[in-house]
């Protein structure tokens, strides 16, 4: 029997369309979430959020000295920790993959609003599917619960805002929207302290909007409610971060300051220390101002860079179309740019270092999608003209060809690395690809090790409690962890690590597949990329 167009299941896919395909989406990212490793960091974090859940639970009757730092405030980790303990504890991670999941796929939902906001709906339909499908944002959507979450909060704070100066005469609407940016700010500020600087942009474009250029603004923009409003969200803002920020409880009007300035002046480590950025080593304090762009370039699909030549071309050329198309095209376009160009500014005034690829600059990712998304737009409203139908059938062929890597590294999207970086096998020279350890999970449980005798193992790299856990989860009860030079195998990714310890020269950091020679006896590949190891050492 053959389905017609009328027929009840083709007009419930057609009215229903968007929600399915969202659904799909999100399946198949459910899908990654649940098969990728735990990530460096995940597991301290959800304990971090525990004792504080635990202290404001208590009334402040534990010791707060166990906590880590003064410079966290973890209102999302303490979310966390409270809905993975619904669940059983041996699912604790897995849980805490999907919950990230639903903010890391809010934030898409959240780009697609703006991009209807500032343009249309196609466009915010377009900027939806580039960012899914952008492959260090789609690989960090689950495991990363600290930066996916600072885009989560500033593109929903940028959305918000758009709202905000648009509708302010609207009382109701406005309280939510200042209820709602004030809350997002403290859970973003709460993870790094310097969050509401990268909000510089949209905040100046707002300023300006309301004062001078009227072009986003309502007509009834009411001034003095405006700086009222600056106040509730300050006051909402305030009580939301101090509530979890613990060690600022002592003095909650001197700390916060005080924290935050230290974490503005002091020049230290919090994170790795070392670098590898196209094929060259840094120290994280030293990295080149460029850094945000070159990571941009080489860890970028294909489609997008030509997608980005494409429309700085048709901006010359035909300027007009966007013009036309969009009110207020020019403003809206600065708004963009600057959004971009902000995060590469951040590089010359912070003093505090940059590592993990692109990971710490995740939340600048969406705003990359924009600018293809007008690209793509473009192309299709003018298939009828045979240059703009000729680039849209190039650039699809090249999609074509990176959903095909995307699909083949999966769940690891997060290590996708474009061809402009050379020959796949010869990639981990020229940036770390999963920094996190992600696939440790994977190359434990693929191990066959002899467990008849005593496995000495060395690790680089990675978490090592993490591959303990995975090791006794295996059933490797003879397995010990020891150093490189007593050990017969060791357990790694590409990441940086110093030739001889703690000598603080360039030439003095490599990476943990060039420092220890050997045979692999397992390994995890994806698109003739090696990720990580298990090497037998060669004893020299």
């Amino acid at each position: 029997m053959k389905l017609r167009q009328t027929d009840p299941f083709f007009l419930y896919i057609k009215k229903n369309n968007q929600i399915i395909i969202l659904f799909l989406t999100f399946l198949f990212a459910a899908y990654c979430a649940i098969k990728i490793g735990e990530s460096w960091d995940e597991k301290f974090h959800i304990d971090q959020g525990k004792i504080t859940l635990d202290y404001l639970l208590s009334l402040g009757n534990i010791d707060k000295e166990i906590l880590y730092r003064e410079n966290y405030s973890p209102i999302y980790w303490s979310l966390l920790y409270f809905v993975t303990k619904i669940f059983p504890s041996q699912f604790q991670i897995e849980i805490s993959h999907l919950v990230n999941l639903c903010f890391s796929f809010a934030t898409i939902i959240g780009l697609a609003k703006i991009g209807k906001e500032l343009f249309n709906s196609t466009v915010g339909k377009i900027i939806f599917f580039i960012l899914f499908f952008y492959p260090v944002f789609f690989g960090h959507m689950a495991f990363n619960n600290t930066d996916t979450i600072l885009a989560f909060s500033h593109i929903w704070i940028t959305y918000l805002i758009l709202r905000y100066i648009k509708y302010q005469d609207y009382s109701n609407k406005v309280n939510k929207y200042i209820f709602s940016i004030a809350v997002l700010s403290a859970i973003a500020t709460g993870i790094q302290l310097v969050f509401l600087g990268s909000l510089f942009p949209i905040f100046l474009f707002m300023i300006l909007d309301i004062f001078f250029h009227k072009k986003l603004t309502s007509k009834k923009f009411n001034i003095k409610k405006f700086f009222y409003d600056i106040v509730k969200c300050f006051i909402i803002f305030y009580f939301f971060l101090i509530l979890f920020w613990i060690d600022s409880h002592p003095n909650i009007l001197l700390l916060p300051f005080k924290f935050l300035l230290g974490t503005l002046s002091e020049n230290f480590w919090t994170g790795w220390p070392f670098n590898l950025i196209n094929g060259s080593y840094y120290f994280s304090d030293e990295i080149p101002k460029t850094y945000i762009l070159i990571n941009f370039i080489y860890k970028s699909p294909e489609y997008i860079l030509v997608l980005y030549l494409v429309f700085f071309i048709s901006l010359i050329k035909y300027r007009i179309f966007f013009i036309k198309k969009f009110r207020n095209f020019n403003y809206k376009l600065l708004i963009i740019i600057s959004l971009l160009i902000f995060p590469n500014l951040i590089l010359f005034v912070l003093p505090y270092p940059v590592y993990d690829g692109m990971r710490l600059f995740i939340w600048t990712l969406p705003y990359f999608c924009i600018i293809p998304g007008l690209s793509i737009y473009f192309l299709i409203k003018n298939l009828k003209s045979l240059i703009p139908k000729f680039i849209f059938f190039l650039v699809s062929i090249i999609s074509i060809y990176f959903l095909y890597d995307f699909l083949r590294i999966t769940p690891y999207q997060y290590t996708y690395l474009n061809s402009l970086n050379g020959k796949k096998e010869n990639r981990y020279k020229k940036f770390e690809n999963d920094y996190w350890g992600a696939s440790i999970k994977e190359l434990v449980k693929n191990s066959k090790l002899d467990t008849n005798s005593t496995i000495l193992m060395s690790s680089c790299g990675i978490n090592t409690s993490l591959a303990k856990k995975y090791f006794k989860n295996k059933g490797y009860s003879n397995l010990k962890f020891t150093s490189p030079k007593i050990a017969d195998y060791i357990i790694m990714t590409n990441r940086t690590t110093f030739k001889v310890p703690n000598s603080r020269k360039v030439n003095n950091i490599t990476n943990c597949f060039d420092k220890y020679y050997g045979k692999n006896v397992e390994e995890v590949e994806r698109n003739n990329q090696i990720l990580s190891v298990i090497r037998k050492i060669e004893k020299k």
